[in-house]
């Protein structure tokens, strides 16, 4: 007699034991999963052909707004060499942006398109948050954000119309491209605030001067400034600035900031009322820890 692997009456999953039957979100043919796969919010496809052929929908919503505003402000969108599929990268510092890059933001990709993902560090020493999605690309270029879209990307109509969307979609540009820096003022001590930003797409900054405009705060701007980096390259950069603590004050009732980065610096300065530059997130904290140990 052949022996065989199974025992006498053994009935295979995909024989009515074991499984369960689902449709297929592509052709809605319907299929059998194992329950164990169904369990894990797998087996949606009945074929690679329709898990790669799926086009889900996507809405715009205030976190849809946010994450737009982070891939303005910080993403980058690529196609794959040869094939029809898009990667989307965010880039972050390693150190200032490390809590934002590691808990704020996969939650809010995981809001919207329903990925789960962790930051890794790249190459060229960026923190990076890389994730893959045809549907979602081709969503955003209904916006017109699109591959190579520093020197051209705008705030889309669709969201400038609506101001709840607006003020989301300017938050998700400033908590990645946005810093607070404070100065001097006449003064011997940096104590006055100043939240600043500069970019090569002239489009943005004019979409961010009236859309600001627009919610009463004050600001001055700078187009088509020519400046030199630190290796010597020479860049063209548009650069907005909003002075004094009543825009920050605003600021942070009507849009408010998630980056540590920057929450740290305006909690130390209300501490200490000025904040010394050219600190960085660790010593920000351990000096926040110190000033309010012992607080209620």
């Amino acid at each position: 007699m052949k022996k065989t692997r199974f025992k006498v009456g053994h009935k295979p999953w995909n024989k009515g034991i074991g499984s369960v039957k689902k449709e297929c979100k592509t052709c809605s043919k319907t299929f059998l999963v194992q329950k164990n796969r169904n369990l894990n919010n797998r087996g949606k496809f009945c074929s690679w052909y329709c898990r790669w052929g799926y086009k889900k929908e996507y809405s715009l919503n205030p976190d849809m707004a946010e994450l737009i505003g982070v891939i303005i402000g910080d993403g980058c969108i690529n196609k794959y060499w040869n094939s029809n599929q898009y990667r989307i990268f965010i880039s972050g510092n390693p150190i200032e942006d490390k809590d934002y890059m590691e808990n704020y933001l996969p939650e809010l990709i995981k809001k919207c398109i329903g990925k789960e993902i962790k930051p890794f560090m790249g190459k060229n020493g960026a923190y990076i948050l890389q994730f893959t999605g045809k549907s979602f690309c081709e969503f955003l270029f209904k916006f017109g954000i699109k591959e190579n879209k520093s020197k051209t990307v705008r705030i889309p109509e669709e969201i400038k119309v609506n101001d709840e969307l607006l003020k989301y979609c300017i938050k998700g540009i400033s908590d990645t491209d946005f810093t607070i820096i404070f100065t001097k003022k006449h003064t011997n001590k940096n104590f006055y605030p100043r939240i600043s930003a500069q970019f090569a797409s002239e489009n943005l900054v004019r979409d961010l001067e009236f859309s600001l405009r627009k919610f009463g705060f004050t600001l001055n701007t700078k187009y088509n400034r020519g400046v030199k980096d630190r290796r010597g390259y020479n860049w063209i950069v548009n650069t907005i600035n909003l002075d004094g603590p009543n825009n920050l004050k605003k600021w942070m009732y009507h849009i408010g900031f998630s980056n540590l980065r920057i929450l740290s610096r305006i909690m130390l300065w209300k501490l200490k009322g000025y904040l010394q530059p050219k600190s960085n997130l660790s010593e920000r904290l351990i000096e926040i820890k110190t000033l309010t140990r012992g607080v209620v």
